[in-house]
C-alpha cells in the first residue's frame, strides 16, 4: 500500500510527464504479457516518447485543473499513457504498428496539441505524414508557381535565341 506522499510523488511525476507532452495516447493493455508490454516500452522510448501503466485515480488525480482536464473520460479500466513532447504522429504509427501484432492492445483515445481525440481519430494520426514531410511538402507547393512564372518568364527569351540560331544556321548554308 502507497502511503500519501508516495502517492503524491507519483501524482507530481505524471503531471510532469504530461505537461510538456505534445502527443498523449490513452491505451488498453489488458491481455498483454510482461514481454509484451517491456516489447512495447522499447518501441516507444525508441520513437522518443515514454510508456507508463497509470493507477486510475492518481491519473485523474494528475490530470484534474490542467489542459488535459478532458482525458478523464478516457481513463477507465486497466490504462496505460504513452506520452511524447516530440513529434506525435511518430508515436502514434508505433502504437498501430504495435497494435497490429498484438490485438489486445487497443486506443482508448488521445490528445493531440491540446485536441481530444476518441479512439478512431488516435488511430487515424498514425497514418497521417509526419511533421518533416509535412513541410517539406509544403515548401515543394509554395515553390512550385515560382519555379512556372521562372519557366514562363525566361521562355520567349530562350525561345527568341533558338529562333536567331536557326535564321544564323541557315544564312550560313
Amino acid at each position: 500500500m502507497l502511503t500519501r506522499a508516495q502517492k503524491q510523488q507519483q501524482i507530481d511525476a505524471l503531471r510532469g510527464t504530461l505537461g510538456p507532452a505534445q502527443g498523449l495516447f490513452v491505451m488498453d493493455f489488458s491481455g498483454l504479457t510482461v514481454a509484451e508490454v517491456t516489447e512495447l516500452r522499447r518501441k516507444v522510448k525508441e520513437a522518443n516518447g515514454l510508456y507508463v501503466v497509470v493507477k486510475n485515480t492518481l491519473a485523474k488525480l494528475a490530470i484534474t485543473d490542467s489542459a488535459n482536464d478532458s482525458l478523464k473520460a478516457l481513463i477507465e479500466g486497466p490504462s496505460a499513457v504513452a506520452v511524447t513532447e516530440g513529434d506525435p504522429v511518430i508515436l502514434a504509427k508505433t502504437l498501430a504498428d504495435f497494435a497490429k501484432g498484438h490485438d489486445k492492445l487497443k486506443f482508448r483515445g488521445g490528445l493531440v496539441d491540446g485536441q481530444l481525440l476518441d479512439a478512431a481519430a488516435a488511430q487515424r494520426v498514425a497514418t497521417l505524414p509526419s511533421k518533416p514531410e509535412l513541410v517539406a511538402r509544403l515548401l515543394f507547393l509554395l515553390q512550385s508557381p515560382l519555379r512556372r512564372l521562372v519557366v514562363a518568364l525566361d521562355w520567349p527569351v530562350k525561345g527568341l535565341a533558338v529562333t536567331l540560331k536557326q535564321v544564323a544556321d541557315g544564312k550560313q548554308v
